[in-house]
């Protein structure tokens, strides 16, 4: 690929920054473990974070979860220096004297990192457009609300979907879509969930790129939120142990000029040939996937039946239990059909994730792959002979072997390349190596603010 220039603002726009209250300039970025990585300009500085970018370390792609792991592997390690650059174009103000833009790696010829979550995600989109066809992906966030030292908060009013939770938190919830509003971040609802103290925000459907970017505002706005009202957010797959857990669920739709993939077609629930394939790819896909949409050490103590996290590879038109959930279009889905990935939760890099599950359904399409039956109950009741029939598997709940299986896959390797497997495989293994041996309880403790803001 080309090298990289951008295209800077003028002066006439950082006055109209200044002029706007903004002093600094916060340019964000998603490692392969799922943490939250980060550089600040003062606001005269902002070109210069643009292009030629601030210099980070190859060893920004190896810290662990654990605040002191560094996962070295043979690309990475002590010698080199990147350049971290912001997206101008996608510069936010977030209020307080802040503005906010995605970041990318380059190396500092301008050259694309190829371990770089969003130049992968990047990669991916462009791949479906030259294949005529646009994607847009809708993210969720699901959170729990904690106190400054990550305790529990009291409960004892709670309800599942409950107005309490509302009420309760009526200020925050305020804060929240107020912040987001002046961001130009899409809160499509924002309510209270099924674990205390949890909820759940659905964002505006974007192409690709745009929606991970709009995720990752989204974060910061909900953790500065918090903040403001004495609380924070925990974002672990498990907060506390025997808990539901929290999900990322991703929902995508597919089309081409002829039409969507996913509605009015003439197959199962309305598909088309090729969004029945795209769906066989990602369903295909999900076992060697795993170790990169739910493969934190913590991920398998949510990736359980009954627990709404999709824990058997199947699809199913709205069901819950299914790791892929088919929505169809209609009255209340005017967008039109789209595609629920349940099984991801927020330990992972939503950029890698979904690039994940593109490149699984561009595979899918251009293989003309054949859809699995639906699973119309929930496969938790199904008998055994009945799932092995079907070809339902249970997805795993230890790490090790959703990350060897993740490592062996020579479809993930042709997807996102070689260097993003090996280094998500690094920093997973280092959490299993050091943490394997904790249990349940332990685990979530232990982590429970690793991915929070």
């Amino acid at each position: 690929m080309a090298a990289m220039t951008a295209t800077p603002l003028a002066a006439a726009a950082i006055a109209q920054l200044e002029a706007e209250g903004v002093d600094t300039v916060i340019g964000t970025t998603v490692n392969p473990a799922g943490l939250t990585q980060a550089k600040t300009v003062p606001i005269r500085r902002t070109n210069m974070f643009a292009d030629p970018g601030l210099g980070a370390s190859p060893s920004w792609h190896a810290f662990a979860i654990d605040q002191s792991g560094i996962a070295f592997t043979d690309d990475v390690g002590v010698v080199g220096d990147q350049r971290l650059r912001i997206d101008l174009s996608s510069l936010r103000i977030v209020g307080d004297g802040l503005a906010w833009a995605p970041a990318a790696f380059f190396e500092q010829d301008g050259t694309p990192v190829p371990v770089c979550s969003r130049g992968t995600l990047g990669r991916i989109e462009a791949a479906l457009n030259d294949a005529g066809i646009e994607a847009a992906i809708g993210h969720e966030i699901e959170f729990v609300l904690v106190d400054p030292d990550g305790g529990r908060l009291p409960a004892a009013l709670w309800a599942q979907y409950g107005l309490v939770g509302v009420l309760e938190h009526e200020a925050f919830v305020r804060d929240v879509h107020a912040a987001a509003t002046a961001a130009g971040v899409g809160v499509e609802q924002f309510h209270p969930e099924y674990g205390a103290n949890q909820f759940e925000i659905s964002l505006s459907p974007l192409a690709p790129v745009a929606a991970a970017d709009q995720l990752a505002l989204a974060r910061l706005i909900i953790g500065r939120a918090a903040r403001r009202h004495g609380l924070r957010v925990s974002l672990s797959p498990v907060p506390f142990a025997g808990s539901v857990g929290s999900g990322a669920h991703q929902h995508f739709s597919l089309s081409t000029p002829e039409g969507p993939l996913f509605t009015d077609g003439t197959g199962v629930a309305g598909m088309t040939p090729a969004g029945e394939s795209a769906v066989a790819g990602v369903v295909n896909g999900l076992l060697e996937a795993q170790g990169i949409m739910c493969g934190s050490i913590v991920s398998g103590l949510r990736m359980r039946p009954g627990n709404w996290a999709g824990a058997y590879a199947c699809w199913g038109t709205e069901n819950r239990e299914a790791a892929v959930r088919f929505v169809k279009g209609g009255p209340g889905n005017p967008r039109g059909g789209n595609v629920e990935v349940k099984v991801i939760d927020p330990s992972a890099n939503p950029y890698l994730a979904s690039a994940t599950i593109l490149g699984l359904a561009l595979d899918g399409i251009k293989r003309q792959a054949l859809v699995p039956s639906e699973t119309t109950i929930d496969p938790a009741n199904l008998s055994d002979s009945d799932r092995d029939g079907a070809g339902i598997v249970r997805l795993r709940e230890a790490q090790f072997e959703a990350i060897t299986a993740l490592d062996n896959s020579t479809l993930l390797r042709s997807i996102l390349g070689d260097p993003v497997v090996d280094m998500v495989v690094a920093v997973r293994r280092m959490e299993h190596e050091r943490y394997g041996d904790l249990g349940p309880e332990q685990l979530a403790d232990k982590f429970r603010m690793a991915w929070s803001l």
